[in-house]
């Protein structure tokens, strides 16, 4: 959008007449779309089941460690999201442990999907563009066996989320506060935030107002945090393996078929199958860079590149770091990719949408598809047969820690080692 543009959507932008209606809307949205987070997972169920690091490590640490959890690192950075839904947790009974992290997952992710929906309206005036956005988050069509309300993996759609907090500029005192808040948060929880330091950058420059200083200060302490961990040590990051060629082959024919195709019909692993979908993609992506390049659409190319642009980097950095494609990695290139092909797929003025219509419309179908894929999470064990057996082990012994089994059921495996005072909580 020109800047012209942006100033003139901004001005033109009031806060809404009666704030009670949209309160109730955004509250039945967060209830319908935190029920179908749940809804996703199969088998043993979301509300029965805790995945992995959400148990070992956020809810065993929250129990064990209370407020000072939230200065342990894991995995090279610090994540504030999951240890504030960890702490919930906590302070609950142990049976309501998996519910609570698992509604707690699937809320924070339908509330980033809501951000997303109010933020891009400033750039994406088209309301069908917006969802095109701001659904995927919610109803993401990958890397279901990671995410999917876990609040270990809240920061992969937090980074997302993060690009409309620092390019999106707030008409109300209200929304600034939110978006400072929600800056504060994803960037308290992952260092991958690194790949927007020179964004931020440039909004302090283009600006230069108070708010884009407020809003640059919301981004660098905690990321100044992140980065002090690993420089004094008390923050580390094992079995680094770089390989940036991977990372570069990985966005190709991992992140890009996945985006457009879900995780259903592409699968987790680069197979003569998943080809088939790379190469439908990559026809999809020429077929928008043409219908843009021809003027069939309003297409914003510079806001477009910069989500293309930070899409691949948000997958290469990590994938290159780390020498591992985990489907995980897909989550943010993805939902960046979408919003490259809305930014060049907008209607005109004269309301005439036919290709972004048709795209939204095959994106639908994919959603749907990959509503609910199968998983290892599917399989248990479920968290009160655990936690039954380790309330059966706390009463044969006086103090002490049981440890209770959770999924995925992959060696050397996954366990919550949790005190018998807080297994028997009522």
């Amino acid at each position: 959008m020109a800047l012209t543009e942006r100033e003139q959507a901004q001005s033109t932008t009031a806060p809404p007449a009666r704030p009670w209606r949209t309160a109730l809307g955004i509250t039945a949205v967060a209830v319908v779309g935190t029920a179908a987070g749940i809804l996703r997972q199969g088998g043993a169920g979301a509300l029965n089941t805790i995945w992995a690091e959400d148990g070992q490590i956020f809810l065993t640490q929250a129990v064990d460690k209370g407020v000072g959890a939230f200065t342990t690192s894991y995995a090279g950075y610090y994540h504030l999201v999951a240890r504030i839904v960890a702490a919930i947790a906590a302070a609950l009974p142990a049976s309501w442990a998996a519910a609570t992290l698992a509604l707690g997952a699937a809320l924070v992710t339908t509330l980033f999907a809501i951000a997303v929906y109010r933020l891009s309206g400033e750039y994406l005036p088209s309301p069908l563009a917006r969802l095109l956005v701001s659904v995927p988050v919610a109803l993401l069509p990958m890397s279901q066996g990671d995410v999917l309300n876990s609040p270990a993996n809240l920061h992969w759609t937090g980074l997302y989320l993060l690009f409309w907090l620092l390019v999106s500029r707030p008409p109300t005192m209200t929304g600034k506060v939110f978006a400072c808040a929600g800056i504060v948060l994803v960037a308290g929880s992952d260092i991958l935030t690194a790949i927007y330091v020179p964004l931020a950058a440039f909004i302090i420059w283009f600006h230069r107002d108070r708010y884009a200083v407020v809003k640059a200060v919301a981004f660098a302490v905690p990321f100044g945090l992140q980065v002090l961990g690993l420089l004094t040590g008390q923050s580390e990051r094992e079995g680094l393996a770089p390989a940036p060629v991977l990372g570069v082959k990985g966005y190709v024919f991992r992140a890009i078929p996945s985006t457009f195709f879900g995780e259903r019909w592409v699968g987790a692993q680069v197979t003569t199958h998943s080809l088939i979908f790379t190469g439908l993609s990559l026809l999809v992506l020429a077929a928008v860079l043409l219908l843009a390049w021809r003027g069939f659409t309003t297409a914003r190319w510079w806001f477009a590149l910069a989500a293309a642009l930070h899409s691949v980097g948000l997958y290469v950095l990590p994938v290159a770091l780390s020498g591992v494609a985990t489907p995980r990695y897909n989550v943010a290139p993805a939902l960046l990719l979408l919003v490259a092909v809305a930014s060049l797929l907008l209607p005109h003025e004269t309301g005439e949408g036919t290709p972004l219509a048709v795209f939204a419309l095959l994106f639908a179908v994919v959603l749907v598809v990959n509503f609910r894929v199968g998983n290892a999470r599917a399989n248990g064990p479920a968290w009160d047969d655990g936690l039954e057996s380790a309330q059966v082990a706390c009463a044969q012994r006086s103090g002490g820690s049981v440890e209770i089994e959770v999924p995925p059921l992959a060696a050397p495996g996954w366990h919550a080692t949790l005190p018998c005072d807080y297994v028997d909580r009522n």
